[in-house]
């Protein structure tokens, strides 16, 4: 389980330009669910996902999986922590323009103490049920949006992480790759993960077990 206590992040503490991004927020994440952060956009979502993540350091509070506080441990056990437990599903969706689809997808996998083409069979299969079996070996700029969200989707659940996080996943995609979407989330709920996401899609946020709504940094 993950459990947040008393989370807030402010940026340029101290600055004229400070900004309280997330304020005092307490929330549980059960395992083997969904759980959706929704609110209007700016209101912290993003950062609270991205601090759960820990890719960002908060400026106080908890953040504890499984009991133990993780902020409390080195930066190289939690970044050591995030590579083996975390998936992240980006809103921007960060494939490198030079690479295929393929190469995207296992490229992660080279910091890691593995051979990232002893996936390539896996990577494959996820693409096929995807519906972009074809588009490996093609570069990202020939894909479409809607298949570069789904070549996201692979690269993150790829080494069948823990926990995922998603950040408006289907903020950019078409109707038919949101539906997709959205039974690939529930399979990987029904498969043992957890689930983080943050999103405006009320479709989306059907399927999540727990909804929090979020307002100026605040839970409300």
């Amino acid at each position: 389980m993950i459990e947040v206590r008393n989370l807030t992040k402010i940026f340029n503490r101290g600055k004229f330009n400070e900004t309280a991004a997330v304020l005092d927020v307490s929330l549980k994440v059960k395992d083997r669910s969904i759980v959706a952060l929704t609110g209007p956009s700016g209101c912290g979502k993003t950062t609270l996902l991205s601090m759960i993540g820990l890719i960002l350091t908060p400026t106080s509070g908890e953040i504890l999986y499984d009991g133990e506080n993780v902020l409390l441990a080195s930066d190289f056990w939690r970044t050591m922590f995030r590579r083996q437990s975390f998936g992240f599903i980006f809103q921007h969706i960060n494939l490198l323009p030079q690479y295929t689809t393929l190469e995207n997808i296992l490229l992660p996998l080279y910091s890691s103490d593995v051979d990232p083409w002893e996936y390539e069979g896996k990577a494959r299969e996820w693409l096929s049920r995807l519906g972009i079996a074809d588009r490996a070996e093609h570069l990202v700029e020939q894909l479409s949006g809607g298949e570069q969200q789904r070549a996201a989707f692979v690269r993150a659940l790829i080494k069948e992480p823990k926990y995922i996080f998603a950040d408006e996943p289907t903020v950019f995609v078409d109707e038919e790759t949101s539906r997709i979407i959205y039974k690939i989330l529930s399979s990987m709920r029904d498969s043992g993960k957890t689930v983080l996401l943050s999103t405006h899609d009320p479709e989306l946020m059907k399927i999540a077990d727990e909804t929090y709504r979020f307002c100026k940094g605040r839970l409300v």
